[in-house]
């Protein structure tokens, strides 16, 4: 019986794997944008939180003062004479403008506000404690006796020679206390002020030239 010849098969060509520093040079390039991309949007979003965050502490967090003015004023119940001496009853009713420009409510305390003429009080009402809302505006109405009879002597020439004109010039003040307070963290206080004058027209029984500072 003749010996069968084995068969002999050839063996299948080894395939050659790329050492991990010999990479396809496409592929470095494509992951290397990635990580450059990857680097500028990092960036730009830490750059974008601290311009917010910049324009959140110098707006929102920055505390103003409140604006604050003599908005109207009405004469009512005006009794005036010129003989045997000058004498002068009115009441005045007063408007106060609050306005808080700020992003927390602002608190103020009780106080005051004042009617002047030639340097020497002549009036005044209380002005009651309160607050204004964040960025809002508060109206405070005050009726203020004026009385001549509380002049001093001394006042008295200057004050008889307008009551006989018809024009007197008379100032007003008024001071608020208080303080901002921002979403309950931080509170700072606030004080401010108005100080205006205005012009009687006794005739007319009107207000004009009203001007605060």
């Amino acid at each position: 019986m003749a010996e069968q010849e084995s068969q002999v098969w050839p063996l299948a060509p080894s395939r050659l794997h790329r050492r991990s520093d010999e990479e396809n040079p496409t592929f470095k390039a494509i992951r290397r944008e990635r990580s450059n991309k990857c680097f500028v949007y990092v960036f730009s979003a830490i750059v974008l939180q601290s311009i917010l965050i910049l324009v959140f502490a110098l707006v929102v967090l920055r505390v103003k003062s409140p604006g604050f003015n003599l908005s109207s004023v009405v004469v009512k119940n005006l009794k005036h004479t010129t003989s045997p001496t000058s004498s002068l009853n009115a009441t005045l009713v007063t408007e106060l403008a609050i306005k808080n420009k700020n992003f927390g409510e602002y608190k103020f305390e009780g106080s005051s506000a004042s009617l002047w003429y030639g340097g020497f009080k002549v009036g005044e009402a209380k002005i009651g404690k309160g607050r204004v809302k964040a960025r809002g505006t508060r109206r405070v109405s005050l009726s203020i006796e004026v009385r001549s009879n509380r002049l001093p002597q001394e006042a008295k020439n200057g004050f008889e020679g307008e009551i006989n004109s018809g024009y007197l010039k008379i100032s007003s003040y008024a001071k608020l206390s208080g303080k901002v307070n921002l979403m309950k963290i931080m509170k700072k206080r606030k004080t401010i002020d108005t100080n205006c004058t205005m012009v009687v027209v006794l005739k007319s029984r009107t207000v004009k030239d009203l001007f605060c500072r």
